[in-house]
């Protein structure tokens, strides 16, 4: 579906309900063309034969330099991929405003979507092997541990795709009988701004989703830029 206008968002987010990750997931992505999958599985970053672990490897073994360390696998990707590595994770959010902040905060010039997904069947435990990863066929969702004030205030969650490229499984929905268990809500680009400024309102923005400096100073950037367009 295209939604026609702002309002009608909350229409559609009142029949999609999460509550710690059970129900649906949502996920924003800022062009509407791009494919729903990891990083570690597109194309400019795929290796095949479960290769892009052993690059997670040698991220870790590296990362002890920098302080860092994780109690298993799975958070340890989860680190990875907040900090930009091309992992089998692929970011969802319990909160929909959260995903369709990342739907329109970029590409302004190009339509966005939002994705909502059925709770998968499948769930990670924490103590899940590195191969057992390799080993798994399907996506699952897991549901990390705090493991960065940016998880938490996201309130995030991951699907782990096993291979890395690894599609989302379109089945049909286990609440209705005309729906698929994924939907895909396009946002045109003609609506990114006044949907950004409707969360700002609600205070979805780069100073809570990103809760460090970075974020803040995007966020006062982000408010300057607005003062100034004011003017002309």
């Amino acid at each position: 579906m295209t939604l026609d206008r702002v309002e009608t968002l909350h229409k559609i987010f009142r029949c999609y309900r999460s509550h710690k990750g059970v129900g649906y997931l949502f996920r924003g992505q800022a062009n509407s063309d791009w494919q729903l999958l990891p990083k570690a599985g597109r194309k400019e970053f795929y290796l095949p034969d479960n290769r892009d672990l052993y690059r997670f490897h040698d991220w870790e073994s590296q990362a002890i330099a920098y302080g860092h360390r994780s109690a298993n696998i799975l958070e340890g990707l989860a680190i990875a991929q907040h900090h930009g590595l091309a992992t089998r994770l692929l970011d969802w959010s319990q909160n929909p405003l959260v995903a369709s902040y990342f739907a329109v905060s970029s590409c302004k010039d190009v339509d966005g979507t939002i994705y909502i997904l059925e709770a998968l069947d499948l769930y990670a435990n924490h103590d899940l092997t590195i191969e057992q990863i390799k080993n798994n066929t399907g996506v699952y969702c897991y549901i990390p541990r705090a493991v960065s004030p940016r998880v938490l205030n996201q309130k995030g969650m991951f699907t782990v795709h096993c291979p890395a490229n690894k599609e989302i499984d379109l089945v049909k929905s286990r609440f209705s009988d005309t729906e698929q268990n994924l939907t895909k809500i396009i946002i045109p680009h003609a609506l990114k701004n006044e949907i950004l400024n409707v969360l700002d309102d609600y205070g979805i923005d780069d100073s809570t989703l990103f809760p460090d400096l970075d974020g803040l100073s995007r966020y006062k950037n982000w408010e300057t830029n607005g003062m100034v367009n004011k003017k002309t």
